[in-house]
């Protein structure tokens, strides 16, 4: 009877025992299953960096300047200044070109300061500034010019550019001179706000002076007439020339 009471003493520890171990429907024991659980995901994220293109400075290839007396007023003096510029890169756009030019008399001393923007030079390719001057200037003597380039672009529309022909300088009949020309495209689109500037020489080549216009629109693969008047005659002219360059679409690389 004892021996009976022994066993079965001895069965409901060994039940208690294995309550005590067993553990949840998912296989946790009960000492971890009421504990909270947590889960960290980790991201890794990536940059990417867009390095500027640079390319090699612009190149002043000519420059002048010139004054002379006012045809309808002899106590008055006008004069011009004119710059060419080169792009030596085969492959990359100069945009929006700011040439800053400072003339100077014979000790340095500066006597005007003026400022002009360029949508883009191309590869390769020149452009001009300057313009005639009215404003009282004694004795120019030189120019110190100062380029900034905001971008440097690869160009996105291929080759191509603008030709320039018909180039004729002649006076007006309520005075003044004038420049016509013509201009056609070879680019793929059409191109809206192109810079045009006429430079004008002497007979011995010489830069006399220059000015600037701007076509609205020039269609792919047609000519577009354009001109630029000259408020007076420039004394020793003979020869002029017309450089384009492009439009407002150049700054963005199309």
């Amino acid at each position: 009877m004892r021996s009976r009471v022994t066993r079965g003493l001895a069965l409901v520890v060994l039940a208690s025992a294995a309550l005590a171990c067993s553990g949840s429907s998912d296989g946790a024991t009960s000492e971890t299953a009421g504990r909270p659980t947590s889960s960290t995901t980790s991201t890794v994220g990536t940059t990417s960096t867009t390095v500027a293109l640079v390319g090699k400075d612009l190149v002043v290839t000519e420059q002048g300047v010139s004054s002379f007396p006012d045809p309808y007023d002899a106590t008055a003096t006008l004069g011009g200044y004119g710059v060419v510029l080169r792009n030596p890169n085969p492959d990359l756009v100069a945009t929006g070109v700011r040439v800053t030019t400072r003339v100077l008399d014979a000790a340095g001393v500066e006597l005007l300061v003026d400022s002009t923007l360029l949508n883009a030079v191309l590869p390769t390719g020149e452009m001009a500034v300057g313009r005639t001057l009215i404003e009282p200037i004694d004795g120019p003597s030189t120019l110190a010019v100062a380029i900034e380039v905001s971008a440097w672009l690869r160009p996105a529309r291929g080759p191509g550019g603008m030709v320039v022909s018909d180039v004729v300088t002649g006076p007006e009949e309520s005075g003044g001179s004038v420049t016509t020309f013509a201009v056609r495209s070879t680019l793929p689109d059409t191109e809206e706000g192109v810079d045009v500037t006429a430079i004008y020489r002497a007979t011995d080549g010489r830069i006399l002076g220059a000015e600037s216009t701007t076509l609205a629109r020039v269609p792919a693969g047609e000519a577009v007439r354009g001109q630029i008047r000259l408020l007076s005659p420039i004394p020793d002219l003979v020869t002029t020339e017309v450089y384009v360059g492009r439009g407002f679409a150049a700054l963005t690389g199309d």
